[in-house]
């Protein structure tokens, strides 16, 4: 192909790019702001809106620009990417001399440091964002395929489709990927946006200080002028009653200026107990979705993503193995697949057998079987907090004692999926009302204390691991 006018040549280009990439979302986010500057010598010179879309079609995708744009050229080019604001394109191709009169800002990677605001790594932290998730490496499947729809419709729109977006779905199955990606892909579009993700503690928490500080304003105008806020765990809100109050105003103020609102949730509007009506009502006025957890097909491509990323080489028995064996939520299904590829290096001489990467994950049919002894998990609780199992059972109601049983509960809810009505039966309660209690308790104190989250993940390995390789495989 041999193309020389300026706008039909990009538009060519941008449609065989389309194709190629075969990643809808990420196309719209990287090129649909894109314009072909120039062309000088072997150089092409690409506009973008941004200094992060430089940077990332820089990193990322600058050859499969080269490609597509040499061949629908028809010689060479080398792109390059500038920031553009604006202006006439030349219809001269060849004539660098009228890249003056575009409205450049200057070359990616050279720009003065007020249009930066600090580096992107920097304003992701000041937002809270957490730089490993974004939606270039969230995998899409059945399970999610709706959220991530309303999420690619929340980062085009922001604040006017779909405000408040609330997603909800079971521990480990991507909520807060999703939701801190939308934050990351709106800072990408305009680094001038002020996002901010904070758990639901840490909002109860500045509103307690400003409180008894007597500074509620400089509270309130750390969420106020948000464009976007994202909260997460919002369920656990119900237990302070001044907070929802608090919580309530804030929303009616981004609400009402059109700013974005996301929550996150381990379950529905209608089923957070002790939730004010009006709260509920807005939580419920936006759009709601689901995330379930992910079939073998979304297993599988997550356990491809994150071996392509980390650099895990497996057999691809192995992987598919894992993809049928780990169903519960995906945090458990990516741990599951560095363990494995630990044991396999340290094994001499080959790779691990099937039995063997069983056994590795506890998820052979004697450690399954194992695994979900009541008895087992009440040992470990009542062994690692210095109890014993019969008062974890009984009626007595001591602050460590009451701690322990919450801990035994939220194990037997979140680890084991049992039904709230079994793990009350399991520890002579009669309302399963007090397992909600436990769990979302047991939730609030891991966030708040490194500690009793590591005490609560070691007695989870104790009871998920307590495994021999010499055992026999059933």
């Amino acid at each position: 192909m041999k193309i020389k006018d300026p706008k039909q040549l990009w538009k060519v280009a941008l449609a065989q790019i389309e194709i190629k990439l075969d990643a809808p979302a990420q196309f719209k986010m990287f090129f649909s702001d894109t314009t072909l500057l120039a062309i000088d010598g072997k150089t092409a010179v690409i506009g973008v809106p941004n200094p992060y879309t430089a940077e990332w079609l820089k990193t990322k995708y600058k050859d499969l620009v080269k490609d597509v744009l040499s061949y629908v050229y028809g010689s060479t080019l080398n792109p390059e990417f500038e920031l553009y604001t604006g202006g006439q394109v030349s219809d001269n191709l060849n004539n660098s001399k009228q890249k003056s009169n575009h409205s450049f800002v200057g070359h990616a990677g050279l720009l003065p440091n007020d249009l930066f605001m600090g580096n992107f790594d920097e304003i992701l932290s000041k937002s809270g964002l957490n730089p490993r998730y974004t939606m270039t490496n969230y995998i899409v499947g059945n399970a999610n395929r709706i959220a991530h729809a309303a999420a690619i419709a929340v980062v085009s729109q922001p604040g006017t489709l779909y405000n408040p977006l609330f997603i909800y779905g079971k521990t480990g199955v991507g909520k807060t990927h999703l939701a801190q990606a939308i934050g990351r892909s709106i800072l990408e579009k305009d680094l001038q946006k002020k996002i901010l993700y904070v758990p639901s503690e840490t909002f109860m928490n500045d509103l307690v200080y400003g409180i008894k500080t007597g500074y509620s304003e400089k509270m309130r105008s750390k969420y106020r002028p948000t464009d976007v806020l994202i909260v997460d765990d919002i369920q656990l809100i119900s237990k302070w009653v001044h907070t929802q109050t608090e919580f309530f105003n804030t929303f009616n103020e981004l609400h009402n200026n059109s700013k974005q609102i996301i929550l996150i949730s381990d379950r529905r509007p209608e089923d957070i107990q002790n939730l004010e009506a009006r709260l509920k009502s807005r939580m419920q006025g936006g759009m709601v979705v689901e995330i379930s957890q992910p079939d073998y097909e979304m297993r599988l491509a997550i356990l491809h993503k994150k071996a392509e990323q980390t650099g895990v080489s497996l057999k691809p028995m192995i992987i598919e193995f894992l993809a049928r064996a780990v169903t519960d939520n995906i945090r458990e299904l990516e741990g599951s697949l560095q363990k494995v590829a630990l044991f396999n290096q340290m094994k001499p001489g080959g790779d691990l057998t099937l039995e063997e990467v069983a056994h590795a994950i506890g998820k052979d049919s004697k450690t399954k079987r194992e695994q979900v002894k009541v008895p087992k998990v009440l040992k470990e609780v009542a062994k690692s907090f210095g109890v014993l199992v019969k008062d974890l059972k009984g009626p007595r109601r001591t602050k460590d004692l009451a701690l322990a049983r919450q801990v035994a509960m939220y194990i037997l809810r979140e680890e084991y999926n049992f039904k709230l009505e079994e793990v009350a039966r399991f520890l002579n309660r009669d309302d399963h009302t007090t397992v909600i209690h436990a769990i979302d308790k047991v939730k609030s104190k891991m966030m708040l204390q490194e500690g009793f989250n590591n005490q609560v993940a070691k007695i989870i390995t104790n009871i998920t691991e307590n495994w021999s390789l010499d055992d026999e495989v059933e």
